[in-house]
Order: C-alpha cells, then sequence, then structure tokens
C-alpha cells in the first residue's frame, strides 16, 4: 500500500536529482516543488514513474513543466507533455533527455487520433488542465473508457473546486476510483484506475466503510411561522446545491426528509450513485410537526409542533444569549437528529457497528471536510466523538440561567459526531432526556449545549478531537487545519478553569499533530502550548499522586 513512507523510501534521490534543475530560475516556484507529500504530489509523481520501465507516459497540462520534471525521476521513461502554449520559463527542464514538449490541445479529436497509439499504450496519465470546471476532465475520462484504456490518470485539484467535485469526481465509480490527497496534492489528488487487474492499482489505498451507516435529514424549515429572514435566506436551493457531497457519498446512508423534498434529494443521489443508490440508500419520510420521541419503548404524547410552543413560550422574557438563526423550528431540527439516529440503530437496515451524524450541507463548512471524510471513518472509533471546540466551566453548565445568558458558546459541535451502536445509542437518549428535562425546566437553545450538561454527569461515554467548526470532519484523526483555534479556545479555558486533565488531553493532541508535520502553528501559540503542556502533565501527575 502506497504511504509516504514508502515514496520517500524508494525515491532517495528525488532532491539530489532535481535540485541543480529548479536552481537556475529566480522565477520558479523550486520550494514547493519539494513540498512533502500531502502538501504537493511531486513526489508521488516521480514514485508512480518508478513503477514501470521503458515507457511512454503523458503529461497533459504541462504549464511551467513541474509536473513533468517530476514524471521523468524514472529516466527508462519518457514524457510527453502537452499543452496548448509554450509557458516554461525554466530551459534546464526543456533540456531534460526525457521529456518531449508538445504543443497541442491533445483533447481534440484529430490530436487524440494522432497520439492514439500512445495513448492506448501509456500506463500513466497526468491530467492538470484549467479551468478545473470538472467538464474536460469527465469528458476525457469518458473518451478512454471509449478506448478500453487500461492503465491509470493521476487527476490534480479534484477537491478544491466545487465544480471539479461535482462535474467529475463525484461522478467515477466508487470501484475505479482512489483519493491519493494526504500523500499528494493539498487540493485533492485523485486516480482512477481503468483495469482492475493492473497491478499499480493493487498498491492504492482503498478504506472500508461498508460496516458503517451515515444518518443525515433534511426538512424545510421556511415554511413554519417561525422562520424569520435568516432562515429564509437559505432556501432550499441553497441546500441542495451545498447537499451534492453528502448525497454522493458513496456508503450506506440513511436520508431523512419531508415528502416535498424526497423526489429532489433521490434524483441527486441516484444521479451521482447510479445503479449503487437503492442498495446503498433508505429514504424516510416524516411529518416533521408530527415527530414524536419514543421512551423506553413507548411512543410519547407530545408532538415536535406541541414542542415548538413551549420552546417559544420559554423565550419569552427570559435573558437568554439569542441566536435569530437558532429559532425554534431549527433546535427541534437538531434535536430530532438523535431520535433518527436511535431509529436507524434499532431498524439497522445494513448491519452496521458504526453510524454517525453528517450534516446535509456538511459542504458548507469547508471542502477538507470531505476530503478527510474517509480517513476519520476508518479509525471505527467506539465512542460518542465529536469535536470540542471551547471549553465551558461545570459550574457554568450547571448554572441554567447564566449559561443560557451566556449560551453563544456551544462548546461541542453537532455537525458531525460518531459512535458504535451501543455508545450512539446511549447518547444519543442522554440527549433527548436532557433536552426534555431543560425544557421542562424552561430553558432550551442549542442541542449542542446538552453536550456539555451530558459530558460532565457522563464522561465516560465521549471521546473528544479538537478543532473549530469548521474542521469537524478534518480533525478527527489529526490537526491538519487552524492549530491555534484549539489553544485559544479549548486550551486556554481548560487551563484557566484548571480542568488539567482535559487540557493535557488537548495539549497531546496538537502537539502530536504538529510533530508529525500534520499542521503549522504560529511560534507564540506553539510556545504557549508547549508551556501549558509541561504544566497540565505536572498537575496531572501530583493529582495521580
Amino acid at each position: 500500500m502506497i504511504s509516504s513512507d514508502i515514496i520517500l523510501k524508494n525515491i532517495p534521490n528525488f532532491h539530489d536529482e532535481f535540485k541543480e534543475i529548479l536552481s537556475f530560475s529566480e522565477n520558479y516556484e523550486s520550494e514547493e516543488f519539494f513540498d512533502k507529500p500531502g502538501r504537493n504530489h511531486y513526489y508521488l509523481l516521480a514514485y508512480l514513474s518508478t513503477l514501470f520501465n521503458n515507457s511512454n507516459i503523458i503529461d497533459i497540462g504541462t504549464h511551467l513543466g513541474k509536473s513533468s520534471l517530476a514524471l521523468s525521476y524514472n529516466k527508462t521513461n519518457v514524457v510527453h507533455t502537452f499543452n496548448i502554449e509554450d509557458q516554461i520559463k525554466n530551459s534546464k527542464i526543456k533540456d531534460r533527455q526525457n521529456i518531449q514538449f508538445h504543443i497541442e490541445n491533445i483533447l481534440e479529436d484529430s490530436i487524440q487520433e494522432k497520439w492514439y497509439d500512445i495513448i492506448i499504450n501509456t500506463p500513466i496519465i497526468v491530467f492538470d488542465i484549467e479551468p478545473h470546471n470538472g467538464s474536460y476532465e469527465y469528458e476525457f475520462y469518458k473518451y478512454l473508457m471509449s478506448i478500453g484504456y487500461q492503465g491509470i490518470v493521476v487527476w490534480d485539484d479534484i477537491w478544491y473546486f466545487k465544480e471539479m467535485r461535482d462535474n467529475f469526481w463525484y461522478l467515477i465509480p466508487n470501484d475505479i476510483k482512489y483519493d491519493l490527497t494526504l500523500i499528494g496534492h493539498w487540493s485533492g489528488t485523485g486516480i482512477t484506475c481503468f483495469a482492475k487487474n493492473n497491478p499499480i492499482c493493487k498498491i492504492l489505498p482503498k478504506i472500508d466503510i461498508s460496516n458503517w451507516t451515515i444518518v443525515t435529514a433534511y426538512f424545510d424549515l421556511t415554511k413554519y411561522d417561525d422562520a424569520n429572514m435568516l432562515i429564509k435566506e437559505r432556501d432550499n436551493n441553497y441546500y441542495f446545491t451545498h447537499a451534492i457531497s453528502t448525497l454522493s457519498l458513496p456508503w450506506n446512508m440513511v436520508i431523512y426528509c419531508d415528502l416535498k423534498s424526497l423526489k429532489r434529494i433521490q434524483t441527486i443521489r441516484s444521479f451521482y450513485l447510479r445503479e449503487q443508490s437503492a442498495l446503498k440508500t433508505r429514504y424516510i419520510i416524516r411529518d416533521f410537526d408530527n415527530l414524536k420521541f419514543n421512551k423506553n419503548g413507548n411512543i410519547m404524547e407530545k408532538r415536535f409542533n406541541d414542542y415548538r410552543n413551549q420552546i417559544k413560550n420559554n423565550r419569552v422574557g427570559k435573558q437568554i444569549y439569542n441566536d435569530e438563526r437558532n429559532n425554534p423550528s431549527y433546535y427541534l431540527f437538531c434535536i430530532s437528529r438523535y431520535l433518527f439516529l436511535q431509529e436507524t440503530i434499532e431498524q439497522n437496515p445494513f448491519e452496521s457497528t458504526h453510524f454517525a451524524w453528517l450534516n446535509f450541507c456538511i459542504e458548507r463548512m469547508g471542502y477538507s471536510n470531505l476530503l478527510h471524510l474517509e480517513e476519520a471513518l476508518s479509525i471505527n472509533r467506539d465512542k460518542f466523538s465529536t469535536c470540542y471546540i471551547d471549553y465551558v466551566p461545570e459550574d457554568t453548565v450547571r448554572n441554567l440561567p447564566y449559561y443560557y445568558m451566556y449560551g453563544g458558546r456551544c462548546s461541542m459541535c453537532s455537525g458531525f459526531f460518531t459512535g458504535n451502536s451501543a455508545y450512539m445509542y446511549k447518547a444519543c437518549e442522554l440527549v433527548i432526556d436532557y433536552f426534555l428535562k431543560f425544557l421542562d425546566l424552561g430553558y432550551g437553545h442549542a442541542d449542542e449545549q446538552l453536550f456539555s450538561a451530558i459530558y460532565f454527569d457522563y464522561p465516560n461515554i465521549f471521546c473528544h478531537y479538537y478543532g473549530d467548526y469548521h474542521q469537524m470532519c478534518t480533525n478527527y484523526v489529526s490537526i491538519y487545519e487552524n492549530a491555534e483555534a484549539p489553544i485559544y479556545n479549548f486550551i486556554r479555558n481548560s487551563f484557566k478553569n484548571h480542568n488539567y486533565i482535559k487540557c493535557l488531553e488537548a495539549c497531546q493532541y496538537v502537539l502530536k499533530s504538529y510533530n508529525i508535520g500534520n499542521c503549522t502553528i504560529q511560534d507564540g501559540y506553539l510556545q504557549e502550548l508547549k508551556e501549558r503542556l509541561l504544566i497540565c502533565e505536572n498537575e496531572v501527575r501530583n493529582m495521580n499522586h
């Protein structure tokens, strides 16, 4: 299986091979050429060139010549690189003996016919052209399918551009595509393998997610009488545009929705998954107003419409944090997640061991969440796992009037969370219990506020990771982005409130990510992190003695 370590081990002379060539051009971005795998894909391309000898390689989109240069690492091969104009600034690249430069548009039919013999026989094609809208990529993919091509194609920028995701990458059947972004280019490196018996494909990473069920939901909240302008400005077109990433996931999925939205959801999912859609999906139609909780096997009498009115009344005349988007209907929608997860676990249509809630429009929070989603689910974490964003101290959480007055700080994220069937079911049961309890006490703002109250009563059901809202999937395995956020939010606040155990856990999580090179940290924050780590280690050591 290809990994960063394998790549670096098998091309030990990469830097020495190319450093002199790149040093001759002041304007050439030589620094990024030597970025490690996961930041840039040049090491990966060089490694792929070593998997075969005495062959022709095709590079489509020469630009400045960096990908061609990397592909020329194995000197027994000849790299044919194509562009519609000469953009090479470095004469040393042009002098490279095993690169041949062609100013031709290989996407045109006549040019493809001219180069047919080399195209059909090349083991590897690299495709990186502008404008990265996915249409050229998909057309070329269909052309290769039509001629019976048997090699592999490396596609650049599959995640960074929404058009690349929607118009190309999501349309490729899951069994022939491989995501190598974590050892390729940060903007997304994908590989399509056109023959299952291709020996290269056997070493490409493919994660088995078949033991998971993803649960998501969409209900049109704009039609309810508490819908304000902030709710109405995000209409169903807004959500469905951002839902393509979720609906195109090639994994087991249970989707709850209202009848009005069903056809559009089915159309999107079936378009991207084709014949796999029916096998991988269960659609559950619900009338949102008439949803009811199931308590110990008994259906409770109150409907969501009744709870909406109770939430409205609870908010009248109270000094609470006012987030206008989180109206009573939206709060109820957030709570419905736990009802739907419980039902899914009970019915378990895919016989899964693990379950995840994923927001219908997770794409809104940044494409890196999609990029790291498969990695997150590969961990098979059992406990209820959610991103701990900000530490709110226990005494504040237990003082409900103050907690809800100060309630803009929802400390844990509920847009994505995971667990095995037992832990997930228990967590959902507790969220519903605390929702009802707090509602009867006159409070209720967001499901995420319930998380902290539950955590301080039931800490052993949780397994936390650290980040901010835009890293709710991204940082599940390691800190990849915005490493400063957990330092100035969670670590500072947990330290200030003397929870040294959780502060130490967060410090270790962030520092480990930094030490293995998954993230960068500004100098001041890094110093603060190390100082707090040492203090917390000492405090925890004293506690244990």
